[in-house]
């Protein structure tokens, strides 16, 4: 009994002290006096919590409030820099390392593509375990002051296991990330499928900072969404939701890696986009991409350069590619009828056109108030979506969780 006491009282002290971090995150400077009043707890409570967290360098005093006819008040304020997290995005044909601090900003990153290497576990993993071990050296962090590992992966993933179910790319299926990294490296690992995690970074550090209801929707080599409910991941019953990829819109279309046909992957992802343009360079349609030289080696970014110049077999390249997106985004719209559509890809990048064409589609296919009511824009995170989804699922422990423990 007095174990199951001493284990209750640890779990609650920990929680509170993750209440009081996320309310000086969220608000900015406060007083001890504040927090109170924010997260409920008492003075009391409040005074040995932030006591500890300076001790342990979490916050840091930042000046002295005006008085309202007492002592003047201490004004506290979270230190960035008090701990670092890694992020590793796990995507199709490449790996990306980051280091962050408890804000999400980077600091180091760190990648290699896979598209001419060995897709097996053995291989995947241990390219992890180097990139993670030389960010950590490159960086100077002293190993104490890294608090986890946030991991998004491509595929089916169950979150509460770390259990890859289903990853077409690299052909995995029930492979335990989580226990095989964690004989490897010796944080703490949170795993989660990479657009879900996508999503939580843009809840907590992106465009959908203040918003309870909406999809990201990640256009790579693969094609998901990541979708927030009431302020929550939505899962499914076995991991799965999301994988709009995989959604047939075209009865006579390629064979998809998911053994479909017709699946939205073979025709808007970035790899299909590049198949179609480089056939059609082949049967001698006209375009500034034949000035590339080799176009077997045309890549995505080569397209949208080239769209931007408005070349015209790039621009209905992407066209295509986005009607089809914004058919399958119409449908999505209709049944969740989400506030924001958050679009993540080298075709949104720096090209309005797409997003136009995707507007284009809802307006005509989604149900008029839910189309009306819906935004559609491009990520704020960019580039590093994927990763800063990864480090935002160790942060979101750090800060509401019972897992990370304080040190």
């Amino acid at each position: 009994m007095e174990i199951l006491i001493k284990g209750s009282f640890e779990l609650m002290k920990q929680l509170n002290i993750s209440v009081v971090l996320k309310a000086v995150m969220g608000n900015g400077a406060l007083s001890r006096a504040d927090i109170a009043k924010i997260t409920g707890l008492t003075p009391a409570t409040i005074t040995n919590i932030t006591k500890e967290l300076m001790e342990r360098g979490y916050l840091v005093q930042s000046r002295i409030g005006e008085s309202s006819g007492g002592r003047p008040p201490i004004i506290l304020e979270l230190d960035p820099n008090a701990r670092y997290i890694i992020g590793v995005s796990i995507g199709v044909g490449k790996i990306e390392v980051v280091i962050s601090n408890i804000i999400a900003e980077i600091l180091i990153k760190k990648s290699v593509d896979l598209e001419n290497q060995d897709r097996n576990k053995d291989n995947v993993l241990s390219i992890i375990v180097n990139l993670v071990n030389e960010i950590i050296d490159e960086s100077g962090i002293h190993k104490e002051k890294i608090i986890g590992v946030g991991i998004a992966m491509h595929g089916i993933v169950n979150s509460y296991t770390g259990i890859s179910e289903y990853s077409p790319y690299y052909g995995w299926r029930n492979i335990d990330i989580k226990k095989e990294l964690s004989e490897k490296i010796e944080y703490p690992i949170f795993l989660d499928n990479d657009v879900r995690a996508m999503a939580l970074g843009e809840s907590w550090f992106g465009i959908a900072k203040s918003k309870e209801n909406f999809i990201v929707i990640n256009v790579s080599n693969g094609i998901g969404a990541g979708i927030i409910i009431d302020n929550k991941p939505y899962y499914g019953v076995n991991f799965s939701a999301g994988e709009i990829g995989h959604i047939s819109v075209r009865n006579d279309g390629r064979r998809c890696n998911c053994g479909n046909y017709g699946c939205l992957e073979t025709i808007s992802s970035n790899n299909s986009i590049v198949e179609k343009v480089v056939e059609l360079l082949k049967n001698d349609f006209q375009s500034i991409l034949l000035k590339k030289g080799s176009i077997e080696r045309i890549t995505i970014k080569d397209i949208c350069d080239a769209a931007k110049e408005k070349d015209s077999l790039a621009v209905n390249a992407i066209a295509e590619a986005a009607m089809y997106i914004g058919m399958v985004i119409s449908n999505l719209i209709n049944i969740l009828n989400p506030e924001y559509i958050i679009m993540v890809g080298e075709i949104f990048k720096d090209n309005s056109h797409a997003i136009e064409i995707i507007e284009e589609e809802v307006s005509k296919r989604a149900l008029k108030l839910s189309a009306e009511t819906v935004r559609i824009t491009k990520s704020s995170l960019g580039e590093d979506a994927a990763t800063i989804g990864a480090v935002t699922l160790v942060i979101k422990e750090l800060f509401e969780g019972e897992k990370i423990v304080f040190n």
